[in-house]
């Protein structure tokens, strides 16, 4: 992918990003979500997690069943890009069990 279809896609989706403070991971590996995330995203007890990691330091939490609108958005963000089937193509090969070919435009 281009720096400059990066940098115009990367805006787009982090504008609505933001930083809901710290937590620390138990002996179990277990963690609390602080309370404003849990409002502000709508996480419930017995919520399903997607655990995602990136660039091997980052680790990601999605509720499995947002992940399909979460895809759609980013798809929509990059359409006309240039990125779309590149993206495309990542999603179904890693993705594919989750998400299959007919859901991914």
């Amino acid at each position: 992918m281009k720096a400059n279809i990066h940098l115009k896609i990367h805006k787009k989706m982090t504008s609505q990003d933001k930083l809901y403070g710290t937590t620390t991971m138990g002996v179990r590996g277990q963690v609390v979500i602080p309370a404003d995330a849990r409002k502000d995203l709508s996480l419930n007890p017995g919520d399903q997690l997607m655990v995602m990691g990136k660039f091997g330091k980052a680790l990601g939490l999605i509720k499995t069943d947002e992940m399909e609108s979460f895809v759609k958005v980013i798809m929509e963000n990059l359409a006309g890009s240039g990125a779309h089937k590149e993206v495309k193509d990542y999603i179904l090969k890693n993705m594919g069990k989750v998400f299959p070919e007919s859901k991914i435009k």
